[in-house]
């Protein structure tokens, strides 16, 4: 039988079943050609049957392997399709039922695709949201914040669903979608923090109001101080003098000057603690010198203040708050710091007034949280920072390079 006859078996094995099945094919019509090959052939004859069984195994094996080559790379396509497929419905799941809204917006601001939540959140069907501008949809302002790039990540105003009442949101991510065909579309998220913001917006009014609050009653209570006991001790001196020039005991009228006298004295410097007057009555650059004056002569500390820029009065709020933090730094600074100098400077800006208090003393280390001062008592320090945030100001507090601590407070200018 013809060698070249077996070709076509051995291309078919080759061809259905790879390698595996054109070898084995091969060898066995090699096989059945070696009663051919031994008895009936002359040498050169055997040499050239040979030589065919030999160009069949290799043509067997070419073709298996290309097949096999084949397979594999359809093989390995089919599993990449069905793992991209997979994560698409994996992506695809946790799109449409995401908590958070997930818009789709091509290069021109236009929404291509929206979720489950940003159709909710836009109070709209999401085929309607397709192909309308984001302008539109969430208003100019946040849109144009959007399209700018990444912000504050501070809440975000936009329109209600009932046109009047503004829904509060928040982006927490933004991303370039880089697919093949996504054209330069980007996705952006957003967060409804409405039900947060205005939780918020009344804990900080509760704020302003509890300060408020607190700063009138220590005024009234100042006030009552100062018309009450302390006049009524005034008064007790005075006709103590009266006996004295009548020629009572003077050592019994003595004593009885000094109690009065040191009463006095601690009832004038709890008024002043509780309100100074000062501050009502001279403003805000009397109130500090005053301060730094009353506090070297208490503590020892050899302190200065300094004022820079334009004195003008300011929002009774604003220099109440300057003085505070005044207040609490000289309290700090005499109790820990273990200082022999601190320095008081006001600086009066064109847009802002910055507030200093810095000594020489062992310095502080990293300012806690909120969480960890209220838990430590560290009352005063955790009132300065909520005062501050109140008015919109800024609060740094922080070692200093030569040493000792630097406290260093700037609100914005709010004329009186």
């Amino acid at each position: 039988m013809p060698t070249s006859l077996f070709f076509i078996p051995v291309v078919y094995a080759a061809l259905k079943f790879g390698v595996r099945g054109a070898i084995p094919t091969a060898i066995w019509s090699t096989v059945l050609t070696l009663p051919d090959i031994v008895p009936f052939h002359e040498p050169v004859d055997r040499v050239g049957l040979l030589w065919q069984s030999a160009i069949l195994v290799a043509i067997g094996a070419f073709v298996g392997l290309a097949v096999d080559h084949e397979r594999d790379a359809r093989e390995d396509a089919e599993r990449r399709e069905a793992a991209r497929l997979a994560s698409e419905r994996r992506y695809r799941a946790l799109y449409d039922h995401a908590a958070d809204a997930v818009l789709v917006i091509d290069q021109g601001g236009r929404i291509e695709e929206a979720n489950a939540a940003a159709a909710r959140l836009l109070g709209l069907d999401p085929a309607a949201v397709r192909g309308r501008s984001l302008s539109e949809v969430v208003g100019p302002d946040l849109s144009a914040d959007v399209l700018a790039g990444p912000g504050d990540g501070g809440p975000r105003s936009m329109p209600g669903q009932d046109g009047e009442s503004p829904v509060w949101v928040q982006a927490v991510g933004a991303s370039a979608l880089t697919g093949e065909g996504e054209g330069g579309s980007s996705q952006v998220m957003f967060r409804d923090v409405t039900l947060q913001h205005e939780r918020e917006q009344g804990l900080e009014g509760y704020a302003r109001h509890a300060i408020a609050a607190r700063e009138e009653e220590r005024r009234r209570m100042a006030h009552e101080l100062h018309d009450g006991p302390l006049q009524s001790l005034v008064l007790l001196s005075r006709k103590l003098d009266a006996l004295d020039e009548a020629g009572q005991d003077d050592g019994v009228l003595d004593d009885a000057h000094e109690i009065i006298d040191e009463t006095a004295a601690e009832l004038r410097r709890l008024s002043r603690a509780l309100r100074p007057p000062i501050l009502d009555d001279l403003g805000l650059v009397a109130a500090l010198r005053s301060e730094t004056s009353a506090f070297a002569r208490r503590s020892g500390i050899d302190a200065r203040f300094e004022v820079t820029g334009d004195i003008r009065p300011l929002a009774q709020d604003t220099e109440l708050l300057l003085l505070r933090v005044a207040q609490e730094s000289l309290h700090n600074a005499e109790r820990h710091s273990a200082a022999t100098s601190v320095q008081v400077s006001l600086s009066y800006e064109p847009e802002t007034a910055a507030l200093v208090v810095a000594d020489d003393g062992r310095g502080i280390g990293a300012v806690p949280g909120p969480t960890t001062l209220l838990a430590r008592g560290n009352l005063g320090l955790l009132g300065i920072q909520e005062r501050v945030r109140l008015a919109h100001g800024t609060l740094d507090i922080g070692a200093r390079s030569g040493g000792g601590t630097e406290v260093s407070v700037r609100v914005p200018l709010e004329l009186r």
